[in-house]
């Protein structure tokens, strides 16, 4: 086998780096990957099994992930964003956000991904109720 030049070696690295950059793009969802973000409160809604996550969020962002883990003692709520390319206005806007989980929420407390208690904004009562 003969011996690669130098330049064969760089071009072999390129190829490589190029390769495993476009997975990781392509994996990754682009440059714009999700982000966690942190609720503003939640309100409960007329099926006990619904809560609706109230969530300051950019012009243009897009959720993408939205759910719930429960035990007997809390529901752990995840919403994760994903922020347009470009440039935009830096303005936050509030957004509801329904989680329909498995068992009425009870007593049961509401908690952000990183743990911290998510306050109860009482009933939720959506555009256009009295």
């Amino acid at each position: 086998m003969p011996k690669l030049t130098r330049r064969a070696w760089l071009l072999v690295a390129a190829t490589v780096f190029l390769v495993a950059f476009a997975a990781t793009f392509i994996v990754g969802q682009g440059l714009t990957a999700s982000r966690s973000v942190r609720p503003d409160g939640f309100q409960r809604s007329a099926d006990p099994r619904q809560i609706v996550v109230i969530m300051t969020v950019g012009v243009g962002d897009e959720v993408t992930e939205h759910s719930a883990r429960e035990d007997a003692s809390g529901v752990t709520v995840i919403v994760r964003v994903r922020e347009p390319g470009g440039s935009r206005i830096a303005l936050g806007v509030l957004i509801p956000v329904p989680i329909t989980l498995r068992e009425a929420l009870g007593n049961r407390t509401v908690l952000d991904e990183g743990g911290r208690t998510v306050p109860d904004l009482g009933q939720y009562r959506g555009p256009g109720s009295q």
